[in-house]
């Protein structure tokens, strides 16, 4: 018994290493010698764990550049989307909301402190925005994070704030319109009883939009969705005219999740 409890911890260890390999390559990390540092591993420990990724194509060395995530990383996180009935049941309602609105759809979920996009239809009108699927953004400076910071109490929006904060001073272009915390409560507590949010250059330099959350079947917010573009284009009024389209489309993403309505 004690040797399969040696053993279990044993495969534990080797898994939970493999996958810190892969968040270290993820992060940045593209030598033996940084991965190692990142992971904690000896030379030749990380080199074992290396190159079993390698050999399954979830990594991959390019000349110049080290180690990168590999192909099969690729597939499997095509499949998780594909699986996830969320990508699904939205896709064919962000497809009309972008046809009507010419606006960049993005299609979000909360991972951890910060909101992961799992769906991104681009816009047809102005400046054309860095952010694509996979890529994770700040909650508090995001619209489609705000929104679904709704439910949450107001301790949690001052712990969000408070990062998305040391973000923005550390990024080497902080942008132009993040707000002061009071500010920042103020509006998102005014949003969350109107059903939506408006975020005007807090994310990203030039770009604004208007959000609204998704909710499932038991009422619960599982994800945000927005039409952005670039603040050229999005005037106050533009702003405005794009709420009631966000709204109802998030409505019917959530009808199609199993959402009935809030009940008193």
């Amino acid at each position: 018994m004690d040797m399969d409890a040696e053993n279990t911890k044993a495969g534990t260890q080797s898994l939970s290493r493999v996958f810190a390999v892969l968040e270290a390559v993820r992060a940045g990390q593209s030598d033996l010698a940084s991965i190692g540092k990142h992971v904690g591993t000896g030379r030749s420990t990380t080199h074992r764990l290396v190159s079993f990724l390698l050999q399954h194509s979830y990594l991959r060395q390019i000349d110049g550049r080290g180690y990168v995530l590999g192909p099969a990383l690729i597939s499997l996180g095509n499949a998780a989307l594909e699986q996830m009935p969320l990508t699904s049941c939205a896709r064919p309602h962000i497809e009309r909301l972008a046809r009507e609105t010419g606006a960049s759809i993005h299609l979000s979920i909360r991972e951890g402190d910060n909101i992961v996009y799992v769906d991104k239809i681009p816009g047809t009108k102005g400046l054309e925005m860095r952010s694509h699927v996979g890529l994770q953004k700040p909650m508090a400076t995001t619209g489609t994070g705000k929104v679904q910071l709704f439910d949450s109490p107001e301790a949690e929006w001052r712990r969000l704030y408070d990062l998305a904060r040391e973000d923005a001073l550390a990024s080497p272009i902080a942008p132009p319109g993040f707000l002061d915390w009071e500010v920042f409560r103020a509006s998102l507590a005014d949003f969350r009883d109107k059903g939506f949010a408006i975020e005007r250059e807090e994310n990203e330099v030039g770009i604004s939009c208007v959000a609204a959350p998704i909710r499932d079947a038991r009422g619960a917010i599982v994800a945000g969705l927005s039409a952005a573009g670039s603040v050229h284009y999005m005037s106050d009024e533009r702003l405005e005219a794009l709420i009631a389209p966000v709204m109802q489309c998030a409505s019917m993403v959530s009808a199609e999740l199993g959402y009935a309505g809030l009940t008193s």
